[in-house]
């Protein structure tokens, strides 16, 4: 156990987002990462009646839901077409924040990476856009890790 947990620890979901070099992947309405392993069961006398796994690898990738907009959501397109690496983070964000304590030009969001969770080369394995009558222009975007991801939770590290 890690001792006792306060509800100041919680962090919320607007203060993670995926970025593409020190950009974010823009207007987001959702990122998630995810991390998954292939196993192959071992069972021997010796094991009785549980047997134990072997880690065969380890997969990963980063999703983002988000509104659509000519900033640049395109590239993503034209990354999986042309089968682009792209280096990705999932990270906190910083609130970039001008003399007067504004948030951003003219007001608006600017977001850098503050403590970068993960990290790692990936490919666009899935991208759309989706154009709904009446509604705001959505897209999502699936990046597959490609190699080890970085990892850096609670000040430690590795691969």
């Amino acid at each position: 156990m890690a001792g006792i947990r306060q509800n100041s620890q919680i962090v919320k979901g607007s203060a993670l987002m995926a970025f593409i070099g020190e950009g974010p992947v823009g207007f987001a309405t959702s990122h998630s990462l995810s991390l998954s392993t292939n196993t192959t069961e071992v069972n021997t006398k010796d094991h009785g009646d549980y047997p134990s796994v072997i880690v065969q690898n380890i997969t990963w990738e980063v999703t983002a839901e988000n509104l659509y907009s000519d900033a640049g959501e395109a590239t993503y397109m034209t990354a999986l077409v042309n089968k682009t690496p792209i280096t990705i983070k999932f990270a906190k964000v910083n609130y970039a924040t001008d003399e007067k304590g504004v948030i951003g030009e003219n007001g608006h969001a600017e977001w850098t990476t503050a403590d970068v969770i993960a990290e790692g080369e990936a490919i666009v394995t899935s991208y759309s856009i989706n154009a709904a009558a009446g509604d705001n222009a959505t897209m999502s975007v699936t990046f597959t890790g490609m190699g080890a991801l970085k990892t850096n939770v609670d000040g430690t590290s590795g691969n």
